[in-house]
């Protein structure tokens, strides 16, 4: 009898398990956004930790004007510097056509762009698909501008008072647990607070370098390709890859000569920016393996779509930080074997006394 109970229970648990992993599966969408809030908030919180120590006003007040600064800031770039922008980004578009027929001339590959349009056109015949194409579109957009409202305002929300959510999560948890799941927490969340400051600070960088770089070399919209090629550094390995087609289709229309050198600046840059910028950023984070990286944006964007590509490497730093944290340190692989120890040389023998036998 009590083996049948235990089966019942079992069976019971393995269900909701698995009910509550379709329900998961459901939500995965509203899943990432909240950990794009719980980013959001990570970095407002670094930043207020700081304003907090020199005010000496409490961490929680310190969020809003620590906010205030970062959004009236991008504000005010955006305000004096919109209008550059926005030309730019104009020409780029205008540009980039010309730029791909230059191409295929270069090349001989003329007619690719319009076998490409022929097959775009016999995928989607019908007035009524593009129809459904155009409202799929606004609906996306739509869709992509309340996530980003819910994670600004969520960021906020966790930001401000974060014992409350961590307080919450860790309700989920046997009391004998919550402190060792308490010093996980802090682990992961220091983790992901170096890789946004390592990011942040090489997406900065790349984007001065490669403005500094395009406007020597005379390539036309050197703001907005900058500006592209520093956003798309959050995403490692594919983003400096894509940035980079834009730029060289358009130094294609300046001449070969042209094309190589912007190609050699971007293989200078992103050479100088993962042998130097970000292992001495990085430091203190975890050290994810370039094919690592790769593979990940490329799972995370075939499972969850644009949102799994843009949060991949931080989910991947989160995976990672929480196997570290869940192995034992002798055998976790994130940490570096000492070399080992010379063999120590046996001390000299004493020189004989005098007048022994």
């Amino acid at each position: 009898m009590r083996s049948e109970i235990r089966l019942i229970r079992r069976i019971a648990l393995a269900g909701v398990v698995l009910g509550a992993l379709y329900l998961a599966w459901l939500a995965v969408d509203v899943i990432l956004l909240v950990f794009a809030a719980v980013l959001l908030a990570l970095a407002l919180h670094a930043l207020a930790e700081p304003f907090a120590r020199y005010t000496r006003c409490p961490e929680r007040y310190a969020v809003f004007p620590v906010a205030l600064l970062v959004f009236g800031g991008t504000g005010v770039i955006l305000y004096l510097f919109g209008s550059t922008i926005r030309s730019q980004v104009l020409e780029l578009v205008q540009t980039l056509p010309a730029a791909w027929a230059a191409f295929e001339q270069r090349f001989h590959l003329e007619g690719l762009g319009d076998d490409l349009i022929k097959r775009a056109e016999a995928a989607a015949p019908s007035s009524d698909t593009i129809l459904s194409l155009v409202q799929g579109l606004t609906s996306n957009f739509f869709q992509a501008v309340l996530g980003a409202f819910l994670v600004l305002v969520g960021g906020l929300y966790f930001a401000v008072d974060p014992k409350t959510y961590r307080g919450m999560f860790l309700a989920f948890w046997p009391h004998a647990r919550r402190p060792e799941m308490g010093r996980r927490l802090d682990s992961i969340a220091l983790d992901l607070r170096n890789f946004l400051k390592a990011q942040l600070i090489a997406m900065v960088v790349v984007g001065v370098l490669t403005y500094i770089g395009l406007a020597i070399l005379g390539v036309p919209s050197a703001l907005a390709l900058a500006l592209f090629t520093g956003i798309a550094e959050f995403i490692p390995m594919v983003g400096p890859v894509v940035s980079a087609v834009p730029a060289l289709l358009i130094a294609f229309t300046l001449g070969l000569d042209s094309a190589l050198w912007v190609l050699a600046l971007f293989v200078v840059v992103q050479q100088t920016e993962s042998n130097l910028i970000t292992p001495l950023l990085q430091q203190r984070m975890v050290s994810l393996p370039p094919a690592v990286t790769l593979f990940a944006v490329v799972l995370f964007g075939t499972v969850f779509g644009t949102l799994g590509v843009l949060l991949a490497t931080p989910l991947t730093v989160l995976a990672f930080a929480a196997v570290r944290d869940l192995a034992p340190p002798e055998d976790s692989l994130f940490v570096e074997e000492p070399p080992p120890e010379a063999p120590a040389e046996p001390p000299p023998e004493a020189p004989p006394e005098a007048g022994a036998a």
